[in-house]
């Protein structure tokens, strides 16, 4: 006859359930992954297969009990780091979006968005290089990498460690400086090759004084720009991969 203490039984259902919050969390809250297409029982299955797997390497957990202050603590613990490297994954989305931004506020497309009636927020480039960034971050199997990467992070961020031993790594005012450079580093070829069309039309403009500005100079930088774009295209998987690389490092996967 097969029998077990409750003690045992406490650290079989720690061993599922504290990797599971973990999982659950990241498919909560990182890109594609926690897009509205995605059922969310489909979400929670995965979460529950992916911990049953995680389960025999947590079995030496020992001494901690789910229905307990301690045991709260430690859920909670583990939803923080899930959601922590969720919304790093996301901030990588956010430098294309700036990027966009810049472009197309130096392009002249912002002009459309006094005419928004949501507010005029965001402008065609931004949601153009977003979209491209998913279709980009989809192609590198980037939403199979960030669950390799959270599986690893129990390695380096193992449960029932030190209490929040990840914000250390987590730093949110380094990583947004990172994006924003990166971001700008996106956009700086546009804005150099922009910058030089409009200088050109302020000398032409001062050449010849007849030619409207606003007549001509606002198809010229868009077309320009939408060339640019074209051309730049190949070149936006190097910064994606470059952010995914900081983010598996940052969690030491």
């Amino acid at each position: 006859m097969v029998s077990f203490t409750d003690a045992q039984l406490q650290a079989w259902l720690a061993a599922f359930v504290l990797p599971f919050f973990r999982i659950l969390a990241l498919f909560s809250a990182a890109p594609v992954l926690s897009i509205r297409s995605i059922p969310a029982r489909a979400r929670v299955g995965i979460s529950a297969v992916l911990a049953a797997t995680m389960a025999p390497a947590s079995l030496g957990l020992s001494g901690i009990e789910l229905i307990s202050l301690t045991g709260l603590g430690f859920a909670m613990q583990e939803v923080a780091v899930g959601l922590a490297i969720g919304f790093s994954a996301r901030l990588a989305f956010a430098a294309f979006s700036l990027a966009g931004e810049v472009i197309g506020l130096q392009m002249g497309l912002s002009y459309a968005g006094f005419f928004d009636p949501q507010g005029g927020q965001g402008n065609a480039v931004g949601s153009f290089m977003n979209t491209t960034a998913t279709l980009t971050f989809v192609a590198m199997n980037g939403p199979l990498l960030l669950i390799a990467a959270t599986l690893r992070s129990f390695d380096s961020l193992p449960i029932g460690g030190i209490a929040f031993d990840f914000a250390g790594r987590f730093n949110p005012v380094a990583m947004g400086a990172e994006i924003f450079a990166l971001g700008l580093l996106i956009a700086l070829p546009f804005l150099a090759a922009i910058m030089f069309i409009n200088l050109l039309l302020g000398v032409m403009s001062r050449v010849a004084p007849q030619l409207s500005l606003f007549s001509i100079g606002f198809p010229i930088t868009i077309s320009m720009g939408l060339v640019l774009l074209f051309i730049g295209l190949p070149w936006i998987e190097r910064p994606m991969a470059q952010a995914l690389t900081q983010l598996f490092t940052m969690f030491g996967s």
